[in-house]
């Protein structure tokens, strides 16, 4: 995508919900990997501009809504 929108600051927001989301689970990285197919270690980092697809099969790994997921991030 040449022209991806890049908001560092939101990137950062999504990456700390979704280490802490994993975190509350009691899981590692390579777990969550392995359940969800989805590798997290650039997501969570926050250098990774992930597609709205791939935060919502994020959202159904740890069970939480988009609104749920979103209310602590302004």
């Amino acid at each position: 995508m040449k022209n991806q929108r890049h908001n560092e600051a939101l990137m950062h927001l999504v990456a700390l919900k979704l280490k802490s989301l994993r975190e509350s689970k009691g899981i590692t990285q390579a777990e969550a990997y392995r359940l969800s197919g989805i590798h997290l270690g650039r997501i969570e980092s926050g250098n990774s501009n992930i597609t709205v697809s791939t935060l919502s099969a994020l959202c159904k790994f740890y069970d939480i809504s988009f609104e749920d997921f979103f209310d602590a991030i302004e």
